[in-house]
């Protein structure tokens, strides 16, 4: 107990009743003060906030460019404007030449700014400079663009004008006119008013209407009427509309009708009865479609659309990441009210597009039943416009690259033929190759052994609809018949396997991190076991039987992509393999893709080409089909690690033989040293360069349904086959130019 407490108790209670009196009259003032301290700290912290929420805004592109740092349009008579016009320039100038004028001026008020400034002398050392060089580039660059046709921009300046003498006037006029638009940060007198702010377009932004992009009806059964507006006024839709990468608000949608046959036509498609289901209606996707509908009231143009595919392809993107990124880098610097774009909507962006990019290739408007599920549509769309996986893009396509001439013996000179060269007159000229090869990926299906449908429910299902019909009431542990337990997938006795089953597959926490990555080859001692739906040995036989049936806690997945390219890395072809890489797989994809003799390549490229031929031999196949036009070899890479006692494969397969017996698989050639060294006339490793590029696609395909993986898939094939050619064109042409010149030279 202290000293003063002490004193405290011996005093009366009194005294001190007084001395708490004292101390309260000497302390009240003292947090009166510490509170107006605090309020006035807590004021000046709430400032310090905002002031620097400001600053940081004053950073982001978006906030400077939404509209807060943006002046009006300059707001003056039009006869004020005409007048001017009429004085200063060319009585002949087109309107579209005074509009460029205008809109160069209230673009770069920065520069007017620079323009000004260096016009007034403020301080010892400058100089008054009527006509600045910064006016003078402005006046420059648009002699340039606008003096392209006969017509002067001004009045007064001769033919015979030097061009100096005509840049001056014209940046004369220019700054007489930044003056008649309030564009100059000086006044009359000189003085400074303020900097100026960037000029807003939007008071002179056109207004927008989506309408069909046809005048007449294209029924062939019915005349060309005319369309009549069905929507009627009260009932007319107003959207958000995205062109050129702009938000535009309150757009009118627009609906056109043809009363003899009951077309409605929309911007995007049109709807018509159906001729084999009465009372429905179908949809015509629409490939000249100038705009396209992914959301309830959210229209896009084709350049948005358009930007989604590529995003994908070149980024490997999702919609997820795609949609991060527009609304990152694009919506935020917008002046509008309008919410963020979703995964669906550029999902939808996708599909929309890939429908019009697939269908103009076979020049084919697909059509479908009307308001179907997005679902639905990516399925029907592979089945009609799908051709069974061959790409359309590499029809005809032929290179110098993949297609040479035949040689005879090593001293032929090698020769390669483009697409717009001539074929000769015997068909045995060229010769062809193609690749194949297979990636081990896939989307899931039913787990039931040997059942290959879709899955009934894509999220948290394990069975297609049949097999959950019949066996999803039943415990999932192989061969138990028991009835399983609510709200798991075992029955009473199957617990403990199927709560060590999720422990294996839930999420995972590691030293806080949410879902650490584990890549496919990780095996430490204290991870755990990975469970896999295929386990077995890649190019092997998946072997399935009563006692090896595995628990169907989970999906299966088809087991890989086999793709068919040509040696330049054009895609030819593409098909899913179920449960495994067969030979008689591989074989049949062959025959599907090559059903003629002249659509045959010369020789097929596969790492397993040694198994493929016996199995070819062996089911009749080689005399019946391939005997006469094929040879199939193994790919350079992987032919040094098949075995040297296989004669088969030593004589038949060889992709590099230097005995001289196929000389159009070898080629001999000099180094700079006059060395001669050998090559191969193909590239052999066509599909591994392709299936490292299609691997990138995994961690998106493997969580898709079976019709968003085949429509997806399809979509890449073709749009990187399309890339590929145009690349090989402008190459060529390239080539062309440089000996053109070398030629004159």
């Amino acid at each position: 107990m202290t000293l003063e407490r002490m004193r405290m108790k011996r005093r009366s209670p009194r005294r001190r009743e007084e001395i708490s009196k004292i101390d309260v009259y000497l302390i009240m003032p003292c947090i009166e003060l510490c509170s107006s301290v605090t309020m006035l700290f807590r004021i000046l912290s709430f400032v310090q906030l905002w002031l620097g929420v400001f600053w940081l805004l004053s950073y982001i592109p978006g906030a400077v460019a939404s509209g807060l740092n943006e002046r009006p349009f300059p707001d003056i008579p039009f006869k004020e404007f005409s007048d001017f016009i009429r004085l200063n320039f060319n009585s002949e100038i087109s309107l579209s030449s005074v509009l460029v004028i205008l809109l160069s001026l209230t673009e770069n008020v920065q520069l007017l700014g620079l323009h000004g400034r260096q016009q007034r002398k403020r301080y010892k050392g400058e100089r008054s400079t009527p006509v600045t060089a910064w006016i003078r580039v402005l006046a420059n660059s648009l002699r340039q663009k606008l003096e392209s046709d006969d017509t002067p921009i001004l009045n007064d300046v001769t033919d015979g004008g030097r061009n100096e003498q005509v840049t001056i006037a014209i940046a004369l006029k220019l700054d007489a006119m930044t003056e008649l638009l309030n564009l100059q940060p000086y006044n009359r007198a000189g003085k400074f008013i303020t900097k100026q702010k960037p000029v807003s377009h939007k008071a002179i932004e056109p207004i927008h209407i989506i309408c069909p992009n046809t005048l007449v009806c294209k029924t062939k059964d019915c005349n060309p009427h005319s369309l009549v507006m069905i929507t009627k006024p009260r009932d007319i839709p107003y959207v958000t509309l995205v062109k050129n990468f702009r938000i535009y608000e309150d757009v009118p949608v627009l609906a056109g009708h043809c009363s003899r046959c009951k077309t409605t036509y929309y911007a995007d498609h049109e709807r018509s009865p159906s001729s084999s289901v009465l009372g429905e209606a179908d949809r015509v996707y629409l490939n000249s479609a100038k705009y396209l509908k992914i959301g309830q009231s959210i229209w896009v143009d084709r350049a948005f659309s358009s930007a989604v595919l590529s995003g994908v392809y070149n980024f490997h993107a999702s919609a997820a990441s795609y949609t991060e990124f527009w609304n990152s880098s694009f919506l935020v610097s917008q002046s509008s009210v309008v919410g963020k774009l979703s995964r669906r909507h550029i999902w939808q962006a996708f599909v929309q597009e890939s429908i019009r990019m697939v269908g103009a290739l076979s020049d084919t408007n697909l059509t479908l039943g009307d308001n179907l599920p997005v679902d639905e549509v990516t399925k029907e769309a592979f089945h009609i416009l799908g051709e069974r996986g061959v790409i359309l893009a590499a029809d005809g396509h032929t290179c110098k690259e993949c297609t040479h001439r035949y040689r005879h013996s090593d001293d032929d000179p090698i020769q390669g033929k483009s697409e717009d060269e001539e074929d000769e007159d015997d068909m045995g000229a060229y010769v062809q190759m193609a690749v194949v090869d297979g990636i081990v990926m896939g989307h899931s299906i039913c787990a039931y052994p040997d059942c290959t449908s879709e899955l009934s429910n894509a999220r948290g299902g394990v069975y297609c609809a049949l097999h959950e019909d019949a066996y999803g009431g039943q415990c999932h542990v192989s061969n138990c018949t028991n009835a399983k337990v609510e709200t798991t997938l075992a029955c009473q006795a199957h617990q403990e396997k199927w709560q060590r089953f999720q422990k294996y597959h839930r999420t995972r926490q590691l030293s806080g991190y949410r879902r650490a990555q584990r890549r496919s080859d990780d095996s430490w001692p204290w991870m755990a076991e990975i469970q896999r739906a295929n386990n077995q040995p890649h190019d092997q036989d998946i072997v399935l039987n009563n006692e090896g049936r595995r628990d169907c806690f989970i999906p299966s997945r088809t087991y890989c992509v086999e793709t068919i390219c040509a040696p330049c890395g054009v895609v030819v072809a593409w098909a899913k393999f179920s449960k495994s890489e067969s030979p008689t797989n591989i074989l049949n994809f062959l025959e599907q893709v090559y059903p003629t003799e002249d659509s045959r390549p010369s020789y097929i490229c596969i790492d397993k080409a040694c198994l493929v031929l016996r199995t070819c031999v062996n089911n009749g196949s080689w005399t019946g089909i391939w005997e006469e036009t094929s040879r199939f070899i193994v790919d350079s890479y992987h032919y040094t690690n098949h075995s040297s006692e296989d004669n088969l494969c030593r004589r038949f397969c060889n992709p590099t033989p230097r005995d001289g017996s196929d000389p159009n698989l070898v080629v001999k050639e000099r180094d700079r040293y006059g060395q001669t060294y050998y090559r191969n006339a193909f590239n052999t490793q066509a599909c591994e360069q392709l299936n490292a590029w299609l691997g990138g696609f995994e961690s998106i395909l493997r969580r898709m349904t079976a019709g968003n993986f085949n429509w997806f898939l399809h979509t890449m094939l073709t749009y990187h086959t399309t890339h590929v050619r145009q690349r090989i064109a402008k190459h060529m042409e390239y080539r062309s130019d440089s000996s053109s010149e070398d030629s004159s030279g």
